[in-house]
């Protein structure tokens, strides 16, 4: 090793989004980075399925929190706009209730109004209140909160800490809190099932979790130009332009680990790159199971580990179009608490699930042929379970998909099929190497947030960070990428102890000819 290169070898496991955006930003502060991806191209579980010129997003649908994408960008000196084109989604979508009725959510103030006034009388004052408290709740999470590292659990419960714990009421849950400002039952179930964005029961997570509908109400729902894959692309892109050197369809077998630290990673064919240190974007809980010495190192509370819920997958390629959908549509079944309990609790699917349909040539008519839809269908089911067989229980879902669209003036549906791929919990568990086939890793309750959460750098093996879902903060694509800002100066911080010395690129790199953004 040269004296020029010594300690600053890192190896990032995964090319998900959080291991793109760690990757750019390590490698601009002067890392040596190389990224090791067991699939043929960047994004993880954001990732795209074409087939027969229909593109559908595999996994997330749409963009919140857009200042967090720009900061990414930002960061490293550039610009958002030249990378990605966000366009935004207005009216929001729309929610279809089991008695025939809907609400349609937009953030415009005055339709919005009479969309909440005609199911509840007197709600849009109200309203306004909730908006006011997810503004508080969103601001404070974002700078104070979810957005640095903690030194530990008494740097997380100091007073200042505190305070702007029970500020943003992540003392309570999330359902009995919405509750406060909504008496009708559909209201209350509109507001509150965007829990389900990170794979958690609105019955069971924080209050704070009332920033979800902030964001969409009050800052808006987001798409990019050519479908959320656009987001790893760029990415990927930024990341070569900042030198990060890729090998794809080369799969990690083991991280290295010798004498409390780690010396690398082998991979699948036997070959040993030799890294100063480890950052891991394989699911953290995958990763301590498979991918490392349990002698080496432990992970806390293993068995008690929450895991998120799944998501049964259909992708549809329609003859035709369906213009009553709207880009983004969520359909209730009945009993609302009871699917999440039959989901979180008993392990089972709901008999009459809840599901949400994406038609995103709404947006973006490039995504499907002309004249024709690229239909996505998510069916939240529970993560793996012994009790559940996806070969008997998958038919079974798809079935009553069909029959309740149909029931919403959609009878030929099914008939309509051109194109149809499926994706079970087993096969979120077998393609991107998620424990349990849990979609969005490890769960958001009370007891794995904050310092509570796994965190980003392993306790015994100091030169082992973690970026992802299921570390520090949290899951869904926004707190994906705090969680790379975050890793990046838990590393720098550990570089400079080692008295590593860095040159951080000062000037942006000259984009590359050729790449479209």
């Amino acid at each position: 090793m040269s004296a020029s290169t010594q300690g600053r070898r890192i190896v990032v496991v995964g090319a998900g989004v959080g291991g793109l955006a760690a990757a750019a930003r390590l490698a601009h502060q002067g890392f040596d980075v190389q990224v090791f991806e067991k699939t043929q191209g960047p994004g993880g579980r954001c990732n795209r399925l074409q087939v027969e010129g229909f593109t559908w997003d595999l996994g997330p649908t749409i963009v919140l929190m857009p200042e967090v994408f720009e900061e990414t960008f930002r960061a490293v000196g550039r610009r958002i706009e030249d990378y990605l084109t966000l366009l935004r989604c207005d009216p929001n979508y729309r929610v279809h209730f089991r008695d025939g009725s809907d609400v349609t959510f937009t953030s415009e103030l005055c339709a919005m109004g009479r969309e909440l006034e005609r199911l509840e009388p007197g709600s849009y004052a109200r309203y306004l209140a909730f908006l006011a408290q997810g503004r508080v709740q969103y601001r404070t999470s974002l700078d104070h909160l979810v957005g640095r590292n903690y030194a530990g659990l008494r740097d997380y419960l100091s007073p200042r800490v505190l305070a702007r714990i029970f500020q943003v009421r992540a003392h309570r849950r999330m359902y009995g809190d919405v509750s406060r400002f909504f008496q009708d039952e559909r209201l209350r179930a509109a507001m509150t099932f965007q829990t389900m964005y990170l794979g958690v029961s609105p019955y069971a997570s924080p209050a704070v979790y009332g920033l979800l509908p902030f964001t969409e109400l009050g800052v808006g729902i987001w798409f990019p130009q050519g479908g959320l894959y656009a987001i790893p692309q760029a990415l990927e892109r930024l990341a070569r332009e900042e030198g990060v050197r890729f090998h794809y369809g080369a799969p990690v077998e083991r991280i290295l680990t010798d004498g409390g630290r780690t010396r690398g990673v082998r991979l699948e064919g036997g070959e040993v790159v030799e890294a100063d240190a480890v950052l891991c974007n394989a699911d953290l809980p995958y990763a301590y199971e498979k991918l490392l010495d349990p002698k080496a190192t432990t992970l806390k509370r293993k068995e008690k580990l929450r895991y998120t819920s799944s998501g049964y997958m259909l992708y549809l390629g329609m003859k035709r179009r369906y213009p009553e959908l709207l880009h983004h549509n969520v359909v209730f079944g009945r009993d609302y608490k009871g699917s999440f309990d039959d989901i979180f609790e008993r392990f089972r699917v709901p008999e009459d699930p809840s599901f949400y349909v994406n038609a995103p040539t709404r947006t973006d008519a490039s995504l499907a042929p002309e004249g024709k839809d690229a239909l996505y269908v998510l069916v939240p089911v529970p993560h793996q379970h012994p009790d559940l067989d996806w070969k008997v229980e998958g038919p079974k879902v798809r079935a009553k998909f069909f029959a309740r669209m149909a029931e919403l003036g959609f009878p030929s549906l099914e008939s309509d099929i051109e194109v149809e791929r499926v994706f079970t919990p087993d096969d979120w568990a077998g393609a991107f190497n998620l424990a349990r086939g849990s979609a969005f890793g490890l769960s958001q309750n009370f007891t794995q947030i904050g310092p509570f959460r796994p965190s980003n750098q392993d306790a015994r093996v100091k030169n082992l960070f973690f970026v992802g879902a299921s570390t520090q903060p949290g899951t869904g694509l926004p707190t994906v990428l705090i969680s790379a800002r975050l890793v990046t100066e838990r590393l720098m911080t550990w570089a400079h102890a080692q008295g590593v010395s860095l040159s951080p690129r000062t000037a942006a790199a000259t984009p590359l000819e050729g790449v479209a953004a």
